[in-house]
């Protein structure tokens, strides 16, 4: 269930993982699976600020502890490319719901909406129509 929320927040765009969190007024989310790995490796490659391939809690901030927990896999301590690039990867896939490389926008509200993010506004009520005019007679 953690990866589901992960995966839905990764394709909002929203902060949820810190290793692969979107930037303060950021672009949009990736929506095809070459933006997604492009944009895991550069956000990699930011937090590695000590450039040794891992990601420890230290480098992911605040909630790192928390991005090691869901993200360590080989339970070494640390985030590898391999580990973070094989967890979104994978929720990149599971969103691609018609497995052609590219999140459409109707797959990116499905994944949206199983988060619990809100729907989109309703389109406004359409105006009442003009009364009949009267016979003429």
């Amino acid at each position: 269930m953690k990866h589901v929320l992960l995966a839905g927040a990764a394709f909002a765009g929203l902060a949820a993982s810190p290793a692969l969190a979107q930037p303060a007024g950021g672009t949009a989310p990736p929506s095809t699976r070459a933006e997604m790995q492009a944009s895991i490796q550069a956000r990699f490659a930011t937090r590695d600020t000590n450039h040794d391939g891992f990601l420890t809690a230290d480098e992911l901030g605040e909630n790192g502890a928390m991005a090691i927990s869901h993200l360590d896999t080989d339970h070494d301590g640390k985030i590898s490319l391999a580990e973070a690039s094989t967890m979104m990867m994978g929720m990149f896939d599971r969103v691609d719901t018609n497995h052609d490389g590219t999140i459409s926008p109707e797959e990116r509200a499905a994944a949206e909406a199983s988060m619990g993010s809100p729907p989109a506004p309703p389109a406004p009520p359409a105006p009442p129509a003009p009364p009949a005019p009267p016979p003429h007679g």
